[in-house]
């Protein structure tokens, strides 16, 4: 089994709850840690600045499309940052995302 980390953006504290709640009660992860940051980024021809929170969600390989999906469909962005990297971490920590996530 492969395990992953999935990076995404937020507006704030209370989008951010909202979604990591969501995505531990439905199963699709086992944790989400939250961090405020600020952000400089292109948007439409823009350079712009905002602060946001970003999600590190911990889970399986084969979530990340139901949580991609998820996301995007309560997301308050036109188009959320969704992105996963691969993770290797100590074996019984890997052994609790397993047995804490549905797929």
């Amino acid at each position: 089994m492969e395990f992953i980390i999935v990076y995404i953006t937020t507006s704030g504290t209370v989008e951010a709850r909202n979604i990591a709640s969501e995505l531990v009660s439905r199963g699709l992860v086992a944790c989400v840690n939250m961090y405020p940051i600020r952000s400089v980024f292109m948007w439409k021809g823009e350079v712009n600045e905002d602060d946001e929170v970003v999600l590190f969600a911990k889970t399986t390989k084969n979530n990340f499309e139901p949580v991609r999906e998820l996301v995007r469909s309560i997301h308050s962005y036109e188009l959320p940052a969704i992105v996963s990297w691969d993770i290797e971490a100590d074996t019984e920590f890997l052994e609790w995302i397993r047995t804490s996530v549905s797929n």
